[in-house]
């Protein structure tokens, strides 16, 4: 069954997608989040352990997108506090949107 990103999905699945593609997947990190991620000294290893170790803390449909961004929270590498929004765009594939320190 192919995945449409206009579809909501429950936190649990969607974090288990989330999971599954920082594994193995494609991650597409947009320009405003590595302008972000530099500023806040974010490198792609910090995002991936916020995406694998945090918690879905919210969620919400974009109209632009037709799609559904996913806030993730959770500890960086470092031990701080962080966020990364995402959207999920397909099994293998999702945007990072933002980070949030």
């Amino acid at each position: 069954m192919k995945f449409d990103p206009s579809k909501e999905i429950d936190n649990e699945k969607a974090h288990f997608i989330i999971r599954d593609i920082v594994a193995g997947g494609e991650i597409i990190i947009s320009k405003h989040a590595k302008g972000r991620m530099h500023e806040r000294g974010y490198s792609m290893q910090d995002v991936e352990h916020i995406l694998l170790r945090g918690e879905i803390t919210n969620k919400e449909f974009k109209d632009k997108t037709q799609s559904w961004a996913y806030t993730i929270k959770g500890d960086d590498l470092e031990g701080d506090e962080g966020g990364v929004v995402t959207v999920i765009i397909s099994r293998q594939t999702c945007v990072i949107i933002t980070v949030l320190g």
